[in-house]
């Protein structure tokens, strides 16, 4: 192999596939890159069985070959070579190793046999659908905080895709709380699944703001995504999703609407006490149109108070500081609606103004 390609290029391909490198594999090929020059253009491929990404970079090749090379140590060498220089070289000589120059710096290392290397799945889409990547990145960031941290329970460590005619419905839930998102698409069939929470959170450093479309394809076990610079190939989740259209049937009988800063910055305030030791509680107090906020542990105690405009009878209701903060973070309004029952029902959080976006949370119960 010898290839000459830009060093902006190798720089930005390595950030993306090395996100989907196995780390202390009992498969030690898992650990490393699987580079290939062909034609013109240079390949990069890593794959940890669960998540796979291939990406392709334009190249002068000089003379066609495959390797793969162990991934951390040639991430650190590209994220280290001199950045006034442009080109890059790779060279892979007739002992196997590999090299690696950018102006006076070079970098020399074994690699293992390129045939040992596991190719991604190949996708064949039963069924495909087509969605903006900035649309991609706002409904995963408003849903993947709400899914669960363990796989006690599976299907709730992923993001649930739901699409049912003109209507997507992305869903995050953890059993305490579910966020979901909406966007209106333009599809003739229904499609569900369940992408891994770990797929999500590379999927959502890796897609920009623009409005390319991106490409998904699935399959009963595995999903394709054509993104602009790569391609992603990952496990789905297998198993049905609760049924979360069933969720907060209840009527409420308390409506408060505040500046979504205001009730963010009180929260937040009150959680200054809060730890993962103490895992203690905010309480809300709401009636004459205002809401009194106390928190208290081993610490110290908060307290505050700020106004809203009620409409319904008062109510004494405790949460978990961190699963109200993450909602008014990620609801992307200027002003919220809260919505109340009984002090144990399930609450909702929505925009004041539209309904693409819903936060259903239980509350504590107090003592």
């Amino acid at each position: 192999m010898k290839v000459k390609c830009k060093r902006k290029d190798l720089l930005e391909a390595i950030s993306i596939v090395e996100r989907a490198v196995a780390v202390k594999s009992t498969m030690n090929i898992l650990e490393g890159i699987y580079v290939e020059a062909k034609d013109s253009s240079l390949q990069f491929l890593s794959n940890n069985l669960e998540l796979g990404l291939d990406c392709t970079i334009d190249a002068q090749v000089e003379k066609e070959g495959a390797v793969v090379i162990k991934a951390n140590l040639f991430s650190n060498a590209v994220k280290k070579l001199p950045d006034f220089e442009e080109d890059a070289y790779i060279e892979v000589n007739e002992n196997e190793v590999i090299n690696l120059s950018c102006g006076n710096a070079k970098f020399d290392f074994s690699t293992a046999k390129a045939d040992e290397f596991p190719k991604l799945t190949i996708v064949e889409g039963e069924k495909t659908f087509k969605i903006k990547e900035s649309v991609l990145k706002s409904m995963i960031r408003q849903t993947i905080y709400a899914i669960a941290q363990t796989d006690i329970k599976p299907q709730l460590s992923g993001i649930y895709f739901d699409i049912s005619g003109s209507e997507f419905k992305m869903v995050g839930c953890d059993g305490y709380r579910l966020a979901i998102r909406k966007e209106a698409v333009e599809n003739n069939e229904d499609i569900k699944f369940i992408l891994p929470g770990k797929t999500a959170k590379e999927l959502l450093s890796i897609i920009g703001e623009s409005d390319y479309e991106i490409e998904v394809m699935l399959t009963n076990k595995n999903a394709q995504l054509n993104l602009k610079n790569c391609k992603m190939v990952t496990r789905l989740i297998e198993g049905e999703y609760l049924d979360y259209t069933s969720v907060c049937k209840h009527k409420n009988t308390l409506v408060i609407t505040t500046e979504t800063k205001k009730i963010l910055d009180s929260i937040d305030r009150a959680a200054l006490i809060v730890n993962e030791t103490t895992k203690a509680h905010v309480v809300l107090k709401i009636e004459d149109d205002n809401v009194y906020i106390n928190c208290e542990t081993v610490m110290g105690k908060v307290k505050d108070k700020f106004s809203v405009d009620m409409q319904g009878e008062p109510i004494e209701i405790a949460f978990n500081p961190r699963y109200l903060m993450d909602a008014f973070k990620n609801c992307d309004c200027s002003d919220i609606k809260f919505s109340f029952s009984t002090p144990v029902n399930p609450t909702t959080i929505e925009p004041a103004e539209g309904d693409n976006f819903l936060y259903i949370v239980l509350p504590v119960r107090m003592r």
